[in-house]
């Protein structure tokens, strides 16, 4: 048993790998400021919650000294919609949080490890499919702001091994989907799993709007899958100091998800697509390679098919509910 601190932990994959961590029998402690988490996502009477603003140096300052390890899920994220609507947000808070929690890592004697969840957007300019983590090396740097900063928080992770021997391991998710991440309102500012079943199901808009031409291709990876992986191999000696993508390999084009989702939840009358503009930067294909992660005994399970029947089952109960 480890005495963890998880932030952002009531949170789409924070709250669910808090699951995981309390199911193995660790101590578990909850950061987050609950402007995306919710309180209802985590198990109060099992779990300690702190809400703080992760951005205050003074409040962070001391705030790992009783734990062994950090799992840092806390982030401005959203779908590419919403990168684009709060670049200077994402890029100053996401740098700011992570800096602080670093600081206060090193300073802690009992601290044994920073967990840090990265991003798939890292990859966002390399030309190299299915992309390694070693091509994070030779790949330009992302475009966008929040791809910019998990790179940066990579960066952060290996700069305190280098001068402050701190251990991290770093996870990579590709396009993490699942119950518990309701649509928004406006398109891309959720993810576009559940923007489609939006459109699909509660919109019933004929015929179905797709930003760009539908090629666009991504793996798509299920939450409960993304937990288990982090929540598991955190705690391997193997993952010291290393970095991993964490992903389900199958790439779908949006059209082929878009057909999925127009099957699973749509009319019955055959699918009819409208392609509108993309947001500026929209990456093309976004494809892991998992023989890493494979080799310490992880595998996805979730295929898409399940995993969308649950999404769009959770979607359909939980709507409206904040």
């Amino acid at each position: 048993m480890a005495k963890v601190l998880v932030t952002g932990g009531a949170g789409f994959i924070g709250s669910r790998v808090v699951a995981k961590l309390l199911r193995d029998g660790h101590e578990v402690t909850v950061a987050d400021n609950l402007s995306k988490g919710q309180v209802k996502n985590i198990d109060l009477e099992k779990v300690r919650l702190e809400k703080i603003d992760l951005c205050d140096m003074e409040a962070t300052r001391d705030l790992l000294d009783d734990f062994e390890y950090c799992f840092h899920f806390a982030a401005k994220i959203g779908g590419i919609g919403y990168f684009h609507k709060y670049p200077a947000e994402v890029l100053r808070d996401n740098t700011l949080m992570f800096s602080n929690l670093m600081d206060s890592a090193r300073r802690s004697k009992g601290f044994r490890k920073m967990v840090y969840l990265s991003s798939s957007m890292v990859f966002e300019r390399t030309a190299s499919f299915p992309s390694k983590e070693e091509d994070i090396f030779t790949s330009p740097p992302p475009i966008t702001h929040y791809g910019m900063s998990k790179l940066i928080g990579e960066y952060y992770c290996t700069a305190f091994r280098d001068q402050y021997g701190m251990k991290y391991t770093i996870f990579r998710p590709f396009n993490a989907y699942g119950p518990g991440e309701v649509p928004e309102n406006e398109v891309g500012i959720a993810h576009v799993i559940p923007d489609l079943i939006k459109k699909v199901y509660y919109d019933k808009q004929y015929p179905l709007e797709l930003l760009g031409d539908g090629t666009q291709v991504r793996a798509y990876t299920y939450v409960e899958d993304l937990a288990d992986a982090i929540g598991t191999l955190a705690f391997d000696p193997r993952t010291d100091n290393n970095d991993f993508n964490v992903a389900n390999a199958h790439p779908y084009t949006v059209m082929e998800l878009a057909q999925r989702i127009w099957k699973m939840c749509g009319e019955g009358r055959p699918l009819e697509t409208k392609h509108l503009p993309v947001f500026k930067d929209d990456v093309k294909t976004r494809v892991p390679d998992t023989a890493k992660i494979e080799g310490l005994g992880w595998k996805a399970k979730v295929e898409i098919d399940e995993g969308l029947e649950k999404t769009f089952a959770w979607i359909k109960e939980n709507r409206g509910k904040r």
